[in-house]
């Protein structure tokens, strides 16, 4: 068989085809030879963004397309136009007997206070006020004041601050003082009550007459204690001294208003004085367990520790109590 020579283009496109073939099978060939592939990340580890859902189209909305109006019939027309016609009748016609409305409350005119009751409420916050201080101001102008002072004395001369109780020398100043008063309570219960309560006297009769024992009581004490300066002090700071002015010749004529912070600074005073001399026995025993202690050297133990034995059982064995309170009494003798 012969076979010929091929043209010179039908080998270049051989050879374009062969080549084309070789490019092409290099990556399956190169596997059946045994070489290793080109390395390509698995499609495992890809990660891709989430692309967002698109939103779904709404659907159009349709514009209701007006009716027409329809002509009514007769027999709707009416039924429609009876009850507004019912209504307007019912409201046009009114019977002459209803009432009218009621009008709006007129506005009250602000609150005005009447003299009257703003008198009397001060009347009445004046009494509870006077109620209220009624009991402190009867002891100051009593002997309560005297005597509570030196029982307040006597227990701190003792060296025991707790013993006996405020409450015990209260009630025993009370009970002294109810003694030294009575007198002048019976004078001041028939002179004062008695006639404002049988409607004999008015209230300023009745006040006069009632407080003049107490001012006698009160001055014959400063007199007896010889305090008669604080009177003339406190007079001449009320009414100072002047032309034509009248000093009060006794005691008794001085005011209330005087004699009372007198009797007061007078009773404080002799209170001081009373203590000092309760004082000076215990003194004298606090002297002499401190000098035999300091004399043994016995400088750790307190001289009040073993002093207080010493002044319970002294006073105790010389009735101490009852010489305190005779003698209380007694400085109000004449009173």
């Amino acid at each position: 068989m012969r076979v010929g020579r091929l043209p010179k283009p039908a080998v270049v496109v051989l050879i374009a085809v062969a080549a084309s073939l070789a490019l092409g099978a290099g990556p399956s060939s190169a596997q059946g030879r045994g070489e290793p592939p080109c390395d390509k990340p698995p499609a495992s580890m890809e990660i891709n963004r989430p692309i967002p859902a698109a939103n779904p189209p709404r659907p159009p909305t349709s514009t209701p397309t007006p009716t027409p109006n329809r002509p009514l019939s007769p027999s709707r027309l009416a039924a429609s136009s009876a009850p507004s016609m019912t209504k307007d009748t019912a409201t046009a016609v009114i019977p002459a007997s209803s009432p009218a409305p009621a009008s709006a409350p007129a506005a009250k005119p602000p609150l005005a206070l009447d003299p009257k009751q703003l008198m009397a409420s001060l009347q009445t916050v004046g009494v509870f006020a006077l109620v209220s201080l009624a009991p402190a101001a009867v002891l100051m102008v009593t002997a309560f004041v005297r005597i509570n002072i030196v029982l307040i004395l006597l227990r701190q001369a003792l060296g025991s601050p707790q013993v006996p109780g405020n409450q015990v020398l209260t009630a025993l100043a009370l009970l002294l003082t109810a003694l030294v008063m009575r007198p002048v309570a019976e004078v001041v219960y028939l002179r004062g009550i008695v006639p404002y309560a049988s409607e004999r006297a008015t209230l300023s009769e009745a006040w006069e007459a009632g407080t003049a024992p107490i001012k006698a009581f009160m001055a014959r004490q400063i007199q007896r204690t010889n305090h008669q300066h604080f009177l003339w002090q406190l007079y001449d700071y009320v009414a100072p001294p002047g032309p034509g002015q009248v000093d009060p010749k006794y005691v008794e004529d001085f005011p209330l208003r005087v004699v009372a912070p007198a009797f007061l600074l007078s009773e404080l005073t002799t209170a001081l004085a009373i203590g000092f001399s309760i004082y000076l026995p215990f003194l004298v025993i606090d002297l002499v367990v401190s000098a035999v202690l300091a004399a043994m050297g016995l400088f750790m133990l307190p001289p009040s520790l073993v002093a207080l034995p010493l002044k319970l059982i002294l006073f105790v064995l010389a009735d101490g109590w009852l010489l305190v309170a005779t003698m209380l009494l007694q400085s109000f003798e004449g009173g």
